[in-house]
């Protein structure tokens, strides 16, 4: 089985680390996400060129771990934060899954849709004349 390696799906996806909290959204659905501890770990080293199953065997024996790798590897997937490239580049440092690996709890993607409205606006064609700022079109 060949290594699969991902990347940022830019530009529908934007993410920033916040202190070690990543906030990635995905502009095409207005939903975004908080990605935390063992998360935002992963996601660095995913980001970094890490393949899945690089970061999936660093759990060694811990088979809880492998697993939550994995299916957050398919989640990031999944909800468009992240696609498959064959173009990943060589990691210029060592996974820091590595180093945590022993400690590390399975990794979780928050989401939230409580923006998705203002998010989803589009500010060069829903501007509201009076205020100059977007405004969602009435429904009715």
């Amino acid at each position: 089985m060949s290594a699969h390696y991902l990347e940022l799906a830019s530009p529908q996806c934007s993410a920033d680390d916040f202190d070690g909290e990543i906030v990635a959204i995905n502009l095409e659905t207005g939903i975004y996400y908080s990605i935390k501890d063992s998360g935002a770990v992963l996601w660095h080293d995913l980001t970094a060129g890490h393949s899945v199953e690089a970061l999936v065997e660093l759990a060694g024996e811990n088979i809880e771990l492998a697993a939550g790798i994995a299916r957050f590897a398919d989640e990031v997937v999944s909800c468009g934060l992240m696609r498959p490239t064959t173009e990943a580049p060589v990691p210029n440092e060592p996974a820091a899954t590595a180093a945590q690996a022993a400690t590390m709890s399975a990794p979780a993607l928050e989401s939230f849709g409580d923006m998705q409205d203002l998010l989803l606006l589009d500010p060069v064609h829903e501007v509201d004349e009076e205020m100059g700022w977007p405004k969602a079109q009435d429904q009715g």
